[in-house]
């Protein structure tokens, strides 16, 4: 075996068409990697990655492998040196062994120039070194696992006949076949089952795992068998000429048996093995448990296609890659298909249509805009997808859009999330179970037109009802999370005493509270007004549970911008941007789950929080914050939009991320513990001291809830929570209450995928600007020189051996 390996390899390297086939291999990956303009343009993509050299290495090998494999049986073949080899004391299969290493060496040899594209990676990231190099060599590990199973898709081509070229054309038309020749043959509407198991046996599937940098047990067991069955094949086809076919069949029988036995246990015991910097492939326990959950298949469009930039076809990649990830442990098949939306329409009409469609289903617009060459044009798209599954269809919005961020750290954010988003939707769709969310009424709250937006927005997942507090214990169940929205009242006694009751009983509370009345009907008349602080009697019950609302006014630089008439008075009115110092626009905690990766939240004269008590069994977390250049002001307080004209001096802003609001979780003590009831439990309900695991939330600023509300001819229109009409910026306050919601309900763990941190990798675009033509010469020249130093070392060496 050694002796026909090394003639294979001498053969290879002894003959120029050997080196052609490898300097056309290299060429056409630099060109295409590294100079010419496009999607697989490593330089222009902008990302310190080598993603696209792994995406193009599959249609590059198509011609390159065929062209190093064609002679391997045909050559001997056609010479009538196979009879002799087959007389050899060796079995035809280690002959074909031998000639499927010395075609395994020969691609490897090929791809070692390559590394030299790590090299550069390496040194183009920002700063250098910022690239992730464990995912980088797991996907190197693929590639030569999609290598070996072109190599022997090739030998088997070249033992079929004795014409090389004939050899090239079949093991060409093979490997494609084999990697999207079975996707094709799913497309075509078979059976759940059938699509699956078609799927299952190309090559593409099991190579876009790796490629990513995961080792997955069902991908190597799977290019172990499909290698090692055409071997078989090969080494059966050689002897079949010898001898006739039937007596061959059995072999092949028990072989295909073999192999299906083997697929079936891999799939249903297997590991996998993410070599990715921060395990992004690596699903959560969560995420498993709730995929196990689904009892059909799914379909999922994911409207990310198109002409795209760099930054959205990572965000695509990223998609793609996550319901690949979730395909690995589902039951039934997740199918995913890319679609453009302006392709799945032929007029207007029809695309009005489809975009009505999408919107009434939650997906979210935005512009697009795109260089070309007759200058930028401006599109709509969605990134988001549909979810189909049984009967329900449901929305999904992948892109985080926080003004305050760069395109690329708003598109990382996105990727960070993906996960959440999908489990999120997928749990909606799984579980019938619908919590109940209730809105405390009887003390001034906020009316259903003013908080119709969050409303509307959670009755997706729960149920949502009006309460008052003597109402919570006149029920069979108590609700799941109680909201107190804005109250103007002080609460009775009795009240206080049937909340803390609710919270001792593991309830969940939502408390958004203005301590300090401010008249903005004064205000909208350009009126003076004075800020005083609001006694809602409940600063005894909040401290006891561990906080602190503060009757003090928060001040803010970054804060939103109110258009002010700056004109001279007789003149005509000319309105500009000033800050309102009292709007502040706030920061959710970026290290908590709740909170991270959301937009700024808009408020309107906000409170600060303390953290009070030192109880032990009540965890406290700052999730809701001011800038690092605010401050407080302390009330009674004169509130004038004349001060505008007057702003205080920066140096006042000197306090740093003013709490403005808490999450508590833990047990609890009563406020009422030790204490008489008779005149606070009417309804003779037990009393518990101290409370199950409970939540609450607490926020000083009844507005964050609060949508704006129009009322004209006896019409109410509403705007959505969190727009700003004069910068017509719609801020976070939907999401973070959302969020703030669905946390208090999760006891799944959902949220903590919400915690997942993705370093941002980009390349160095001033190297780039300014070195572009050293790289594109380093990566295109330096590969081709390793080849030819190679093989002048090998001639070199060979002339020597042979001339002693």
């Amino acid at each position: 075996m050694y002796s026909l390996f090394r003639k294979e390899i001498t053969v290879f390297f002894g003959s120029l068409t050997g080196y052609l086939i490898a300097f056309v291999f290299l060429i056409a990956n630099g060109l295409f990697l590294w100079v010419l303009p496009g999607n697989y343009n490593l330089l222009d993509n902008g990302y310190a990655s080598l993603d696209s050299y792994f995406a193009l290495a599959p249609w590059i090998f198509l011609f390159l492998v065929p062209a190093l494999t064609m002679r391997l049986f045909a050559e001997e073949r056609r010479l009538g040196t196979l009879e002799i080899l087959v007389t050899h004391p060796l079995s035809l299969l280690q002959l074909v062994w031998a000639k499927y290493l010395a075609g395994l060496v020969l691609v490897l040899i090929c791809l070692l120039p390559t590394l030299i594209y790590f090299y550069s990676i390496y040194w183009l990231g920002n700063p250098i070194g910022n690239w992730d190099g464990g995912a980088a060599w797991g996907s190197f590990i693929g590639l030569f696992c999609l290598a070996a199973a072109y190599i022997a898709i090739g030998v088997l081509a070249s033992a079929l006949t004795d014409n090389p070229v004939v050899a090239f054309v079949v093991g060409l038309l093979g490997s494609f076949l084999a990697y999207l020749g079975f996707e094709f043959a799913a497309s075509l509407n078979w059976t759940p089952a059938i699509n699956e198991l078609l799927i299952n046996l190309g090559i593409n599937e099991h190579y876009l795992s790796m490629s990513r940098g995961v080792i997955d047990s069902r991908d190597v067991i799977y290019f172990l068998a499909f290698t090692f069955t055409l071997l078989v094949l090969t080494s059966l086809m050689i002897q079949s000429r010898l001898k006739a076919l039937k007596t061959q069949l059995k072999k092949i029988a028990w072989l295909v048996g073999g192999l299906a036995v083997l697929l079936v246990v891999s799939s249903n015991w297997f590991f996998r093995v993410d070599l990715t910097a921060e395990k992004r492939y690596t699903l959560s326990p969560v995420s498993e448990q709730i995929i196990g959950q689904l009892e059909a298949p799914v379909k999922v469009d994911v409207f990310l296609e198109g002409e795209l930039p760099p930054g959205f076809r990572k965000l695509q990649q990223a998609v793609v890659e996550k319901l690949q990830d979730l395909n690995s442990y589902a039951d039934f098949r997740i199918r995913f298909e890319k679609l453009d939306p302006y392709e799945l329409v032929n007029t207007s009409k029809e695309q009005e249509k489809l975009f009505d469609r999408l919107v009434s289903l939650g997906l979210r617009p935005t512009d697009l805009r795109l260089q070309r060459d007759e200058g930028t044009v401006t599109k709509l798209i969605f990134p988001g997808a549909v979810i189909k599954y049984k009967d329900y269809d449901i929305g999904i919005n992948f892109l985080k859009n926080n003004p305050s961020l760069s395109a690329e750290e708003n598109l990382n954010q996105s990727i960070e999330t993906l996960e959440y988003e999908l489990m999120r939707a997928f749990k909606q769709l799984v579980d019938d179970n619908r919590p109940e969310l209730a809105f405390l009424g009887g003390h001034g709250e906020l009316d259903e037109p003013e908080t119709r937006d969050i409303r509307q927005t959670l009755s997706e997942n729960f149920t949502i009802s009006d309460l008052s507090a003597s109402d919570l214990f006149h029920r069979d169940t108590l609700p799941d999370v109680l909201v107190i929205a804005d109250p103007v009242r002080a609460f009775p006694e009795p009240d206080k005493f049937l909340l803390d009751q609710y919270l001792m009983r593991g309830g969940k509370l939502v408390w958004l509270l203005d301590p300090v009345q401010v008249s903005l009907d004064s205000l909208s008349r350009g009126e003076t007004t004075i800020a005083f602080p609001r006694d809602l009697n409940l600063n005894d019950q909040l401290f006891r549970y561990g906080v602190r609302i503060n009757t003090n006014l928060v001040q803010d630089v970054e804060c939103l911008m109110i258009p002010v008439n700056t004109a001279p008075v007789g003149s005509a009115p000319k309105y500009t941007p000033a800050p309102w110092y009292y709007s502040p626009l706030l920061s959710p905690a970026q290290d908590h789950e709740l909170s991270r990766n959301l937009n700024r939240v808009k408020a309107e004269f906000v409170s600060s929080i303390d953290l009070v008590g030192n109880d032990e069994q009540v965890r406290k977390s700052v999730i809701l914050h001011t800038s690092a250049y605010s401050r407080s002001v302390q009330t009674p307080l004169e509130v004038s939009l004349q001060s505008i004209n007057n702003p205080p001096s920066q140096s006042l802003f000197n306090e740093q991320k003013l709490a403005v609001g808490v999450l508590l979780e833990g047990q609890f003590q009563s406020v009422f513990k030790n204490r008489v009831l008779t005149d606070f439990n009417a309804q003779r309900i037990p009393v518990v001291e101290q409370s199950k695991n409970a939540k609450m939330i607490v926020l000083a600023d009844g507005s964050l809830i609060a949508n704006q509300v129009s009322r004209r001819n006896g019409q109410i229109q509403t705007l959505p929570l969190g727009y700003d009409r004069y910068s017509q910026q719609t801020f976070g306050n939907r999401d973070f209450l959302v969020n703030a919601i669905n946390y208090l309900c999760d006891e799944d763990g959902l949220m903590a995928l919400r915690s997942q941190a993705f370093k941002i990798r980009l390349l160095d675009k001033v190297k780039i600007r300014e070195q572009r033509f050293f790289w594109q010469l380093i990566n295109v020249v330096l590969p081709l020189l390793v080849i030819a130093l190679f093989g002048v070392i090998f001639n070199v060496i060979r002339r020597y051996r042979y001339s002693r």
